[in-house]
């Protein structure tokens, strides 16, 4: 399972990395002119922090100390702020595109990449699950960090709404104050709970694995009824299905 594992995410981090490449050399960059100034839209921050795990997961399978740093970065940020921009984005888009791609943006933006930033991300996620079991932080780690990484992105959004004179996302010219309390702290524990469902969805792929699986096909002749198992035998946890 390693060699294949090793293999596919080797092959999933070339997607993610040529696909920075192609944003950075080709795509234009509004109101800057740096690169990193596009890091403030939640999109193009999940974009290049996938881009950097990918790299990571695949160089764990060599470096142990990596690996730690994979396993936490999965339940920390990865899966909660993937979760996040995806189903924003998509939800969003479902109510209405232009909430999230005008039509002078859509004009501007592959088809492929948009699906790379929104799309692409969940079912990294859910490979990644799957695949490697991580060992998760302490429950007061993921309370500060959910605190710690919700409460800069809000100084983000500050930061760009006072020195270049407008909010990153409309719906923010509609928020007073306690909006803005309030949203953190939804936000805030809703962060938290992403980190906790990651750790729930990676010990769920732990029980049910290909490894563990059985597939027991059953057929009758002259009324006799026979089985034919392909799978682990006799390894704990195993999973039938029977066709």
């Amino acid at each position: 399972m390693s060699y294949i594992s090793f293999a596919l995410f080797s092959t999933l981090s070339i997607i993610w990395v040529t696909s920075l490449w192609f944003d950075v050399q080709q795509q234009p960059r509004l109101g800057h002119h740096w690169y990193i100034y596009k890091l403030v839209m939640l999109t193009n921050l999940n974009f290049v922090l996938d881009v950097f795990y990918s790299v990571i997961v695949v160089m764990g399978y060599k470096f142990d100390r990596l690996k730690r740093i994979a396993d936490f970065m999965h339940f920390t940020s990865i899966f909660p702020v993937g979760i996040v921009t995806c189903g924003l984005f998509w939800g969003l888009y479902a109510i209405d595109p232009a909430l999230v791609m005008p039509d002078w943006i859509a004009k501007l933006i592959p088809w492929w990449l948009n699906h790379i930033t929104h799309t692409y991300p969940i079912v990294y996620i859910l490979l990644d699950s799957y695949f490697h079991k991580r060992t998760a932080p302490k429950n007061i780690t993921c309370w500060i960090l959910s605190a710690a990484l919700v409460f800069i992105y809000f100084i983000v959004i500050g930061y760009v709404r006072y020195f270049d004179g407008y909010w990153l996302y409309p719906i923010l010219t509609f928020f007073a104050i306690e909006h803005f309390v309030i949203s953190y702290i939804l936000a805030f524990f809703g962060f938290f709970l992403l980190t906790k469902s990651a750790c729930l969805l990676n010990n769920f792929f732990r029980e049910f694995n290909l490894e563990n699986l059985n597939f027991v096909f059953l057929f009758q002749t002259n009324h006799q009824q026979h089985q034919l198992s392909w799978g682990q035998r006799k390894q704990k946890n195993n999973i039938n299905l029977y066709i």
